[in-house]
C-alpha cells in the first residue's frame, strides 16, 4: 500500500510541475495570439483541481488506487506535449510563427482533449463541495473539449500582419506589399519580403481573377506548400536541388546565383560548398519534385471538378418537362460530364439541384419522349457514386419504372443491379411483387449481358433466407441450392428449406438445378437424421422431386436414398407420418420406373433384392394396420412392375404363407383388400394351382369364401372369385367348401352384377369352372340354371369370358345327373325314321336334355360356338370345338339308336349353323394343336348331305396339305383321303 501511495504522490507532483511550466510558457505568448493564451488560462484551473485532489488524498480521505496513478501519468504526458509545443512556437521568429501557427494550434487541441478526458475519469465529484472554485467544473471540462483552437485563415488578416512585420523589420525603401515588383536573382532581399511575394503568388495562381479570398476547404487545400517555391525566383520549382545546407532551390536559379558571386545560402546564411573546380555542389531532390508534381495534378483535378460541378448544375437547371429538346441536350451533357468527372456527382443530390427528382420524373414520363436511355445512364452514374445516392434514387420511386424498362432498355438492369447492392433497397425491390418474376424471365434472354445482369441482381436480392425462398418459388433455384449446401448450415435451417421446397410448384427446367451431388448428399443425411422434423421434411422433398425424371434418375443412381428410405420403413420407432411418406416414395418410385431401369440403377436393384422382399414380407404380420396396408401396397407395386420380384415371390414357398396370413387379417378393410390384390396377382402368375398354407388352410379358405359371399365391395368379390379359380384341384376339403349353395349364389350375383365388367365375368366364370370340377349332381343342376347367361357370354364377352363359358358348357353338356333315365326307357319310338323321332320329342336333339345337365342345341349355343371358331382365337376356338364335339356324345351307356344316326343328326346341326366353313378355315390356317381338334370334328360331319361340293373339295385339298404336317395329322389325313377316294 505504501508503494502505491508513493507512486500516486509522485504522479501528482510531476503533473503539477508540468502544469506550472506550461502556464509559465503560455503567459509569455503575445496577447494577440488569443487561442494559445486562452489555453494557458484553462491550465491554471486544471492545476488548482489537481492540487486540491492531492491534498485530500494525502489526508486519507480517499483510498489509494493504481488507477489514479495511471490517469495522472496520462495527464502528465499530455501536459508535457503541450508545453513542448508552446516552447517550440516561442523559439521561432514572427514569420515562422505565422507559418507554423496552424500546426501548433492543432497539437494544443489534441492535448486539451486528452486532459479533459483524464479529468472526467478522476474522482472529482467527491471534492466539489469543499472546493468552491470548482463549482463550475463541468463547464471547465466542456470548455477544454470544445475549445476552438483554429488557425485564422483569412488571407487579408495574414497580409495585414505581414505588412506590420515588414514595416517593423525592413528599411524605408522596401516597396509596399501590393506594389512589390518581381525579384531578380542576386538582389538582396530580406525574409519578410520573400514571404510577402510568395503569398502574392498564391493569390495570383489559386484565386479567381475577381475574388481572391478563400473560403472553402477545397480552396484551402488547393494552395501550394510554401516550400514548393524557389526562394530566389519565388516560382514553383521544376528541377529542385539541394545545396550543401540542404535547402532546396531551382537548379538554374541557384547556379546563376552562385555564379553571380553569392557564396552563402539565402535562407540560413551558411556558406555554399563548391567543388575543387569551383562548381557548386548540388544534389537532386526527387522527393520534392514528385510532391510538386502530385500537387499540380491534384490542383488540376480540383479545378476540373469545380468546372464539372458547374456544368452539372447548369445542365440540371435546363431539365424541364416542357421543352424535351432542351432536356435531351441537357441529359447528353450530364451523361458526358458525369462519365468524365465522376466526383462532380456529389452535386447531384444537393437539395438545391434536385437532379435525382427531375430524373425520376422524366423516367416515369419517358414512354413517349424517347429519352429513357439517357435518364437511365445518368441515374446509373449517380447511383455508383455513393450509398446515399442509391437511397435517394430509391426514394424517388424509380424501382417500378426500372422493372418496366428492363426488356426495352438493357441499361435499366445495370441501374437495378447497382441499387440492389444496398440491402435496404434490395428489400424494396423484393417487396415489388413483379420484380422477381420479371428478373427470372430475363435469365434466358438472348441478350447475354442483360441475362447476366438479371442473374447478378437476383444474387444481391438473395440476402436473406426468406428472399431466397421467394426467388426459388419463381423458378430460380441457384441461390437456394447455394444456401442449402453451404457449410455450417444448421440442420434446422435445411429442414425448413426442404419443407418449403416440397411445397413449391417447380418446372422440369427449374428442378434440374437441384440435380446436384451435394444436394443429394445433404438430403440423404437428413433422411437418416434423428430429428423428426428434419426427416419428415426431407421425405416430403424427395417425394416432390421424384416427379422430375432427371432428379429421380439421380436418386436411383445411388443406393443411398433408397436405403435411407427403407431404413425409415423398417424402424418401428419412426413417426407414423414419416413412415407413410417413406412408403409413398417407394411406391411412386416403382410405379414411375421403366422395365429397363430395373437392372440399370443400384437403387432399384437394392429395392428388388430378395433380402429386402423377404424383410418386407416378414414385417407384415407384426406391423400396425396402417403399416400392413402400406407394406402390401408396396409389395403389390413391386410384383406388378418387376419380373425379379415376381419370380422370387412365386419361387419362395414361405412367401405365399405370408400373403395368405395377411389375408386372414380382418382388422382393417384396406389391409384385407391389399392382401387380396397381392394374392390375386401372385396366383394369376403361378404355374400351377396355388397351395394353401397347411397349418391355416381351412382358415384361409374360409376367409376367401367369406369375402366372396359377404363382402359388399364388388371388386373384392371379383378378386376372391379369381383366387378360388386357382385353388388346388383334387383337394376334398376345398371341393366340399366350394360346392355350397352360398358360393354359387355369390358367383351368380357377380355374373349378374349391373355394372359387371369383363374382368368381373372372367373371375366369376373362373371360379365357377373350379367349383364344377369334381362336383355332385345337385350342384351341377344348380349350375345348369345359369345356362342362358352363360350362352349369352359366348357372343358378348371378352375372349377369356368366351373361353371359360365354352368350357363350362362343355363340362355341363358331358355330365349326366344320377336321377336321369336312359333315352330308350323314356321314349317309345313308333315313328318310321330316326330323325322324325328326334324332331317329335325335341326340336333338334332332345336326347341331350334327357342325358345331360344341359342341351347345347336347345340352349341355342351352337351358333355362338361356331362364331367363336370363326374368330380364329386359338384358345377360344379350341374350347368351342370341344363344346361342339359334345353333340356327338350319345350319353347313353346302352344306346338303342345307332351311333351313325345320332352322329348324322349332330352333324346336321353344326352344318345348319354354318359351322363347316369356319372349321375348314381352322384346318387351313390354324396352329397344329387346333388343327387336330378341328380335323376330329370335321371327320364326323363331312359326310353330311348338306356339305357343299365346294366345301368337300376344299377339305380334300387341305388333307393333301396336311400330309406335310407332323405324323399324327399326316396319318389321319391319309386315312380320310383313302375314304374319300
Amino acid at each position: 500500500m505504501d508503494i502505491l501511495m508513493n507512486l500516486r504522490d509522485e504522479a501528482y507532483t510531476r503533473v503539477v510541475d508540468e502544469l506550472s511550466d506550461l502556464i509559465t510558457s503560455g503567459e509569455t505568448i503575445r496577447n494577440e495570439e488569443e487561442n494559445i493564451r486562452r489555453f494557458s488560462e484553462q491550465m491554471i484551473y486544471v492545476r488548482e483541481i489537481i492540487l486540491k485532489l492531492q491534498s485530500q488524498q494525502s489526508g486519507g480521505q480517499f483510498t489509494c488506487s493504481s488507477t489514479t496513478a495511471n490517469l495522472l501519468r496520462r495527464m502528465e504526458i499530455a501536459v508535457n506535449n503541450a508545453r513542448e509545443t508552446i516552447e517550440g512556437y516561442k523559439s521561432k521568429s514572427s514569420l515562422l510563427r505565422l507559418l507554423f501557427c496552424r500546426s501548433v494550434v492543432s497539437k494544443l487541441n489534441q492535448s486539451s482533449k486528452e486532459i479533459a478526458d483524464v479529468l472526467s475519469l478522476l474522482p472529482l465529484t467527491d471534492i466539489g463541495i469543499s472546493l468552491n472554485i470548482y463549482s463550475n467544473l463541468d463547464a471547465i471540462i466542456h470548455s477544454l473539449k470544445s475549445m476552438e483552437l483554429k488557425l485564422e485563415e483569412n488571407t487579408k488578416t495574414i497580409h495585414s500582419r505581414l505588412d506590420l512585420y515588414i514595416s517593423e523589420n525592413s528599411d524605408s525603401s522596401l516597396p509596399p506589399l501590393i506594389e512589390a515588383k518581381e525579384v531578380k536573382i542576386g538582389e538582396p532581399i530580406n525574409e519578410a519580403y520573400q514571404f510577402t511575394k510568395m503569398l502574392e503568388c498564391f493569390s495570383s495562381e489559386m484565386a479567381p481573377p475577381i475574388q481572391r479570398e478563400r473560403s472553402t476547404v477545397d480552396e484551402i487545400v488547393s494552395l501550394p506548400n510554401i516550400f514548393f517555391y524557389c526562394p530566389l525566383t519565388l516560382k514553383l520549382m521544376e528541377d529542385p536541388v539541394n545545396v550543401s545546407c540542404n535547402h532546396s532551390y531551382e537548379r538554374k536559379a541557384v547556379e546563376d546565383y552562385f555564379r553571380s558571386g553569392h557564396k552563402f545560402c539565402l535562407l540560413c546564411k551558411k556558406e555554399l560548398i563548391s567543388s575543387s573546380l569551383g562548381k557548386l555542389e548540388l544534389t537532386p531532390n526527387p522527393t520534392l519534385l514528385n510532391t510538386i508534381s502530385e500537387w499540380k495534378q491534384r490542383n488540376a483535378l480540383i479545378n476540373a471538378e469545380k468546372n464539372a460541378k458547374k456544368k452539372l448544375r447548369d445542365a440540371a437547371e435546363r431539365i424541364t418537362f416542357d421543352n424535351m429538346e432542351s432536356t435531351n441536350q441537357a441529359l447528353e451533357e450530364l451523361k458526358a460530364v458525369m462519365k468524365e468527372m465522376p466526383s462532380c456527382i456529389s452535386e447531384a443530390t444537393d437539395s438545391s439541384c434536385k437532379l435525382v427528382q427531375k430524373l425520376a420524373g422524366l423516367l416515369k414520363k419517358s414512354a413517349g419522349a424517347g429519352n429513357a436511355g439517357l435518364v437511365l445512364w445518368c441515374l446509373l452514374f449517380i447511383a455508383r457514386f455513393s450509398q446515399e445516392n442509391k437511397e435517394t434514387i430509391a426514394r424517388g420511386g424509380v424501382i417500378k419504372c426500372l422493372l418496366k424498362q428492363l426488356k426495352t432498355e438493357p441499361i435499366a438492369a445495370e441501374v437495378l443491379l447497382e441499387l440492389s447492392t444496398n440491402d435496404r433497397i434490395a428489400q424494396k425491390i423484393i417487396e415489388n411483387k413483379s420484380s422477381i418474376p420479371v428478373l427470372v424471365s430475363l435469365l434466358d434472354n438472348p441478350n447475354s449481358h442483360l441475362a447476366e445482369n438479371a442473374r447478378a441482381v437476383l444474387k444481391n436480392l438473395s440476402n436473406s433466407i426468406s428472399n431466397i425462398i421467394l426467388i426459388a418459388k419463381s423458378g430460380y433455384l441457384t441461390p437456394f441450392l447455394h444456401e442449402f449446401n453451404a457449410q455450417g448450415n444448421s440442420e434446422e435451417m435445411r429442414a425448413f428449406m426442404a419443407e418449403e421446397l416440397a411445397n413449391m410448384q417447380l418446372t422440369e427446367a427449374a428442378a434440374s438445378n437441384l440435380n446436384n451431388e451435394n444436394f443429394i448428399f445433404h438430403m440423404t443425411v437428413m433422411l437418416t437424421s434423428s430429428l423428426p422434423a428434419s426427416q419428415l421434411a426431407s421425405l416430403k422433398c424427395v417425394k416432390r422431386l421424384m416427379a422430375f425424371s432427371g432428379i429421380r434418375i439421380s436418386f436411383l443412381s445411388t443406393v443411398s436414398i433408397v436405403s435411407a428410405v427403407l431404413c425409415i420403413i423398417m424402424d418401428t420407432a419412426t413417426e407414423q407420418q414419416s413412415r407413410n411418406e417413406a412408403f409413398d416414395i417407394l411406391i411412386s418410385l416403382i410405379e414411375t420406373s421403366q422395365t429397363f431401369e430395373q437392372e440399370s440403377y443400384p437403387g432399384l436393384l437394392r429395392l428388388y433384392s430378395s433380402s429386402n422382399i423377404h424383410n418386407l414380407l416378414e414385417q407384415i404380420i407384426p406391423s400396425t394396420p396402417d403399416d400392413q396396408g402400406w407394406l402390401l401396397r408396396l409389395l403389390l407395386a413391386m410384383f406388378q412392375k418387376s419380373d425379379t420380384a415376381r419370380d422370387w415371390i412365386i419361387s419362395d414357398g414361405k412367401a405365399m404363407n405370408h400373403l395368405f396370413s395377411a389375408l386372414n387379417l380382418d382388422k382393417n378393410s384396406e389391409v384385407r383388400f391389399n392382401a387380396l390384390k397381392l394374392v390375386y396377382c401372385v396366383t394369376g402368375n403361378y404355374p400351377n394351382d396355388v397351395p394353401l398354407p397347411p397349418p391355416d388352410k381351412e382358415t384361409t379358405l374360409n376367409s376367401i369364401i367369406a369375402i366372396l359371399t359377404k363382402s359388399c365391395i364388388s371388386e373384392e368379390v371379383s378378386i376372391a372369385a379369381n383366387i378360388i379359380s386357382h385353388l388346388p384341384r383334387g383337394d376334398k376339403t376345398v371341393d366340399a367348401v366350394l360346392q355350397s349353395s352360398t358360393v354359387l349364389k355369390a358367383i351368380n350375383a357377380l355374373i349378374s352384377h349391373a355394372n359387371k365388367s369383363n374382368e368381373f365375368l372372367e373371375n366369376a366364370l373362373g371360379a365357377l369352372l373350379r367349383c364344377i370340377d369334381q362336383s355332385n349332381s345337385s350342384f351341377l343342376i344348380q349350375v345348369g340354371k345359369l345356362e342362358p347367361v352363360i350362352v349369352q357370354m359366348l357372343s358378348t364377352g371378352s375372349s377369356l369370358v368366351k373361353l371359360r363359358a365354352a368350357m363350362i358348357l362343355t363340362h355341363l353338356a358331358r355330365c349326366s345327373p344320377e336321377s336321369s333315365r336312359s333315352l330308350l326307357g323314356a321314349l317309345h319310338f313308333r315313328q318310321p325314321s330316326w330323325k322324325n323321332v328326334f324332331l317329335t320329342h325335341c326340336t333338334v336333339h332332345e336326347s341331350c336334355s334327357l342325358q345331360r345337365v344341359i342341351c347345347l342345341v336347345k340352349a341355342g349355343a351352337v351358333r355362338p360356338l361356331v362364331d367363336m371358331v370363326d374368330a380364329m382365337n386359338p384358345v377360344a376356338a379350341e374350347a368351342a370345338l370341344r363344346a361342339l364335339e359334345t353333340l356327338f356324345d350319345n350319353g347313353n351307356p346302352e344306346p338303342s339308336v345307332p351311333q351313325s344316326m345320332f352322329n348324322a343328326v349332330a352333324a346336321g346341326t353344326i352344318v345348319e349353323n354354318k359351322g363347316a366353313a369356319p372349321i375348314l378355315e381352322v384346318l387351313e390356317r390354324g396352329p397344329v394343336p387346333l388343327k387336330k381338334v378341328a380335323l376330329e370334328l370335321f371327320e364326323k360331319i363331312y359326310k353330311h348331305s348338306d356339305i357343299t361340293s365346294g366345301e368337300l373339295e376344299k377339305f380334300k385339298a387341305i388333307l393333301f396339305y396336311l400330309l406335310n404336317e407332323e405324323d399324327e395329322l399326316k396319318k389321319k389325313a391319309k386315312v380320310l383321303l383313302t375314304e374319300l377316294f
